[in-house]
């Protein structure tokens, strides 16, 4: 049996834990801002860190196409972890590539 259940908007849930997995909304802009300066500060880059909360409302949810997509995983209506990914359209070796940042 599959632990992933799957609702009608795509929401997936993981049965054990009710964490959700789900496409990141406007509305969470600021609580993906605050993780990724948490991780930022994890990773010892955060005196270089320019990142705002309009940056990421702006970037990532009203510009189109956007320049990062996001999902989030969520449990008991907290983000509790979240993907940043992006594409590059062109590279080196000549062919589209996708890169996951922020896990």
């Amino acid at each position: 049996m599959d632990q992933f259940e799957s609702n009608e908007s795509g929401t997936k849930q993981w049965n054990e834990f009710n964490i959700i997995i789900r496409k990141a909304l406007e509305k969470d802009a600021e609580k993906i801002w605050v993780l990724m300066q948490d991780l930022a500060v994890f990773e010892k880059y955060i005196d270089v860190f320019a990142i705002t909360p309009e940056i990421v409302r702006e970037r990532g949810f009203r510009k189109s196409p956007p320049d990062f997509y996001c999902i989030v995983a969520e449990e008991a209506e907290q983000i509790a972890g979240m993907l940043v990914y992006y594409f590059l359209p062109y590279t080196a070796v000549n062919k589209p590539a996708i890169y996951l940042k922020e896990l």
